[in-house]
C-alpha cells in the first residue's frame, strides 16, 4: 500500500496511472477485509497534513468507495474536510471532496450534524464542498437549507454551488426553494443566472408532467426578460423556454418572445418559436421560423435547433405545428424527415 501511495505522487505518468488502478481496483474488490484496509490506508494519507496526492485521493474515493464502511466514516469525515482546506474553492477536487461527503452522508444521516460548522468554515474551498453536498444528499438534507440559504450570498464559487444545489432540492421543497431561485435570475449574472433558470426551468417541467400547481414565483416575468438582454446564449435560450411554461404572459413578454425569432442563436430562436406556441399567440411568425429552419435547404445547424426545441413539445402545443411539420415532411429527406415523422406519430 505504501508502495502505491508513493507512486501515486510520482512525476512519472505511467506509475501514477497504474497506482491508481492498482488502488481503485483494491477499493472495489469483493474481499471485504482488503477493501477495508485500502479505504483505510488513503483516508489516512488523505487526512495527513503533508500529503501531496489529495486530488488523486479524493478522485478515487468518490468513483470506488461505495458504500463506504460504517465504521470508517467518522474517520472519512475528518479526512475529506482536512483535505478541502488544501484545495481551489472552484475545480474537481472540491467536487470530489463533497461526493465523498455525500456518499457518506446517505449511508449515515447523523453525519449532517457534525459537518454543520463547515457552512461557516473560513476557506471558501470547505463552504463551497458544503453547498454541493446538500444538494446531493437529496431528502435527509433538508434540515440544512437555511444554511444553504445564507451560502446564496457567498463569494462566487461558492454561490454557484449553492444555486446548483439549490436546484437539485427544489422539487423537495418547490415552495421555499423557488422564490429563491426567482431572486437569482433577478440579480445574478453568469453562471449563477444560468443554473437559476435552468433550475426553474426543470421545477416547473416537472410539475407540469405530474398535473402539479405551480409554485409562486414572484415578479419572474421581469427578471426574465432582463436576461434576454444577456450576452450568453445559454441564459437566454433558458429564460425564452421558461417564458413559455409559464403563462399567461404579458403583452410585453409576447412582444421579447417575437424578437427573439430574430435571435442570432438559432437555438434561441426556435426555443422562442415553441414558446409562442405555448402560449396560444397568433401561430404565424413562429411556424414561420420554424419551417425555415426545418426545410431541406436549411444547414444542419438549424434544423437541429428546430429539432431540440420540438422533441420537448407536449403533444397539445405540437398539435398546432402540424401542418406545418407535415408540409416540410412531404418536402425533406434523410434524418430531419424522419425525425419529424415520429413527433407526427406521437400525435396519434
Amino acid at each position: 500500500m505504501e508502495e502505491w501511495l508513493a507512486r501515486l505522487a510520482s512525476r512519472d505518468a505511467g506509475a501514477r496511472e497504474e497506482a491508481l488502478e492498482a488502488l481503485g481496483e483494491s477499493l472495489g474488490t469483493g474481499d471485504a477485509d482488503a477493501r477495508e484496509r485500502t479505504a483505510r490506508a488513503l483516508l489516512e494519507e488523505l487526512g495527513r497534513s503533508g500529503s501531496k496526492v489529495v486530488g488523486p485521493l479524493l478522485a478515487l474515493l468518490q468513483a470506488c468507495w461505495w458504500p463506504p464502511q460504517p465504521g470508517l466514516i467518522a474517520t472519512a469525515v475528518q479526512a475529506v474536510l482536512e483535505a478541502v482546506t488544501r484545495v481551489e474553492a472552484e475545480g474537481a477536487d472540491v467536487e470530489h471532496a463533497a461526493q465523498v461527503l455525500a456518499h457518506v452522508c446517505r449511508v449515515d444521516p447523523s453525519q449532517l450534524s457534525v459537518l454543520e460548522g463547515a457552512f461557516g468554515h473560513p476557506q471558501a474551498s470547505v463552504r463551497s464542498a458544503m453547498a454541493r453536498v446538500v444538494g446531493r444528499v437529496g431528502q435527509p438534507a433538508l434540515p440544512w437549507l437555511p444554511r444553504l440559504f445564507a451560502l446564496l450570498e457567498d463569494e462566487e464559487p461558492v454561490a454557484i454551488a449553492a444555486v446548483e444545489s439549490l436546484g437539485s432540492l427544489a422539487p423537495l421543497a418547490p415552495d421555499v426553494a423557488a422564490p429563491l431561485l426567482v431572486e437569482q435570475v433577478r440579480k445574478a449574472e453568469g453562471a449563477r443566472l444560468y443554473l437559476a433558470i435552468l433550475s426553474l426551468r426543470s421545477l416547473v417541467e416537472e410539475r407540469r408532467r405530474n398535473g402539479q400547481s405551480l409554485p409562486r414565483l414572484p415578479d419572474l416575468e421581469p427578471a426574465l426578460l432582463r436576461t434576454l438582454e444577456e450576452p450568453e446564449p445559454p441564459s437566454r435560450l433558458e429564460a425564452v423556454a421558461l417564458l413559455g411554461l409559464t403563462g399567461p404572459a404579458s403583452p410585453e413578454a409576447l412582444t421579447a418572445l417575437r424578437d427573439s425569432l430574430k435571435d442570432p442563436s438559432p437555438f434561441v430562436a426556435a426555443h422562442a418559436a415553441v414558446a409562442l406556441l405555448r402560449l396560444g399567440a397568433p401561430p404565424a411568425e413562429a411556424l414561420f421560423l420554424l419551417k425555415g429552419q426545418l426545410g431541406p435547404a436549411a444547414a444542419p445547424e438549424l434544423q437541429g435547433a428546430a429539432l431540440s426545441a420540438l422533441t420537448e413539445v407536449e403533444p397539445s402545443t405540437l398539435f398546432r405545428a402540424k401542418g406545418m411539420l407535415e408540409s416540410v415532411v412531404r418536402d425533406s429527406t434523410g434524418p430531419t424527415r424522419d425525425a419529424l415523422r415520429e413527433l407526427l406519430d406521437s400525435l396519434g
